[in-house]
């Protein structure tokens, strides 16, 4: 993965959290679960915010400014 925050949708079987979609993992890769209410009317507005943030965090964490940071 290249990224450091990535957002994947996903859902419940009743037994199991399951991906909807493909995504490459390592074992005990940390992960976060954001769990939203059954109400799914602002389903699409929470994703659009969630994808703004991979955006935002992308840019904090993968700038040439602090790379001089990882020298220490």
């Amino acid at each position: 993965m290249s990224t450091i925050l990535m957002t994947v949708p996903a859902h419940f079987d009743g037994a199991h959290i399951r991906l909807d979609a493909e995504v490459e993992l390592k074992p005990n890769t940390p992960l976060l679960v954001t769990i939203f209410s059954e109400d799914l009317s602002h389903l699409a507005l929470v994703r659009g915010a969630m994808k703004q943030s991979e955006e935002a965090f992308a840019r904090v964490w993968e700038n040439d400014e602090d790379a001089v940071y990882d020298q220490l």
